[in-house]
């Protein structure tokens, strides 16, 4: 098949949807099919670029952040895809159409299907669905953006979601919509490591949204005793609006000799995978998740899991109590984390049951999505 693949946002740019969408693309093209990723632009990165498995156009548009988008931001992807594909159209053939999030990208591939023909499936991941990201900017664009988002639901051959959690979101968004759960998959060989490689390191990865809450993880660790902390060490990845915030918390709690941001590094490259497969412990401190990839990548590492007690953490392990503690609960955390501490880093290496999610599987349910949606 040739696919074409619309998404604002791929790798190097974007968060967790960005490597699930590039994944998932390597995939389709070790099968053999071709794949045409078009997405937007950014300072220092090709507007073309091609391999034997994917070609890709990155398209001008305004954008500041490479980690993060906003609305006013991915509306001019909207103008600058449709300009794009109005000539690229002309000439090039497509069996199916695949974008990834309903809001923005859905809308241009609703375009293309009455324009030129091409059947479309959505993925949706999280924000573009009404009620998942409750930011007030965020409430307030899915107010004003309701029609056009029933509009691209109803016209899309499937939409795909990765959680029950967010199928429910979408359902009472449109109630009739042809939806369908498939999983985020993983490359997990990618991520693996062994247990002589684990350090007295724990490991944070996210952007810095105030959702995320980095803030209670801080907060527990400003309560185990520094005898009891040892020389174990903190390793932040991300980036974002309260970056400033987390690190003047640190200080105020005076844990900022335990806790090192590295700011923003790049999914699946070198730098992440190191920290990855070093680190003893992952936590995960959120207060919503759709498919949080980051979890499932520190669980193909080994990474012994400290997870906040919500759906999206819960349908990876469930009955694994030990796993979880209450999201705002910094007392209960540093609890769990102060006997992990006692323990040395290689006798935390864990292994679990997450082969449902790997890509192998996960992209033989999209190719049956994009076989049905040319019927």
């Amino acid at each position: 098949m040739n696919i074409l693949v619309l998404n604002y946002e791929y790798p190097p740019l974007g968060g967790g949807a960005a490597p699930v969408c590039r994944d998932l693309v390597i995939a389709l093209g070790q099968k053999g099919h071709q794949i045409t990723v078009v997405t937007m632009g950014y300072p220092g990165l090709p507007e073309y670029e091609a391999s034997d498995l994917v070609e890709i156009y990155r398209l001008k548009c305004l954008r500041k952040k490479e980690h993060s988008c906003m609305p006013w931001e991915q509306y001019t992807y909207i103008l600058a895809a449709k300009q794009f594909l109005k000539e690229h159209l002309r000439t090039h053939h497509y069996d199916v159409c695949h974008a990834h999030f309903v809001i923005p990208t859905g809308p241009v591939a609703a375009w293309a299907r009455r324009r030129f023909g091409i059947p479309y499936i959505i993925t949706a991941h999280g924000s573009d669905v009404e009620g998942h990201n409750e930011t007030t900017y965020i409430k307030v664009m899915h107010w004003l953006l309701r029609p056009v988002w029933r509009r691209t639901v109803s016209g899309a051959q499937v939409v795909a979601a990765p959680s029950d959690y967010l199928m429910k979101l979408m359902s009472r968004g449109l109630k009739n919509g042809n939806y369908v759960k498939i999983p985020n998959g993983l490359d997990i060989e990618k991520y693996s490591s062994d247990s002589t490689e684990k350090k007295k390191c724990i490991l944070l990865m996210g952007r810095m949204q105030i959702t995320k809450n980095f803030q209670t993880v801080f907060r527990a660790v400003s309560m185990i005793p520094p005898d009891q902390w040892s020389d174990w060490q903190i390793d932040v990845l991300g980036d974002g609006p309260y970056m400033g915030t987390m690190q003047a918390l640190c200080r105020e709690l005076r844990i900022d000799t335990r806790v090192h941001f590295h700011g923003w590094i790049e999914n699946g490259s070198s730098g992440q995978l190191s920290f990855l497969q070093c680190s003893a412990v992952y936590i995960s401190a959120s207060h919503f998740e759709n498919c949080p990839m980051a979890v499932l990548e520190a669980a193909a590492a080994g990474c012994r899991l400290l997870l906040s007690d919500i759906e999206g953490h819960r349908q990876f392990f469930r009955g694994s109590d030990e796993l979880f503690f209450p999201a705002d609960d910094a007392e209960k955390l540093a609890q769990a984390l102060t006997r992990l501490l006692r323990m040395e880093p290689e006798t935390l290496y864990s292994e679990y049951d997450i082969d449902r999610f790997h890509i192998k599987h996960v992209v033989n349910q999209y190719l049956e999505l994009m076989k049905s949606a040319q019927r």
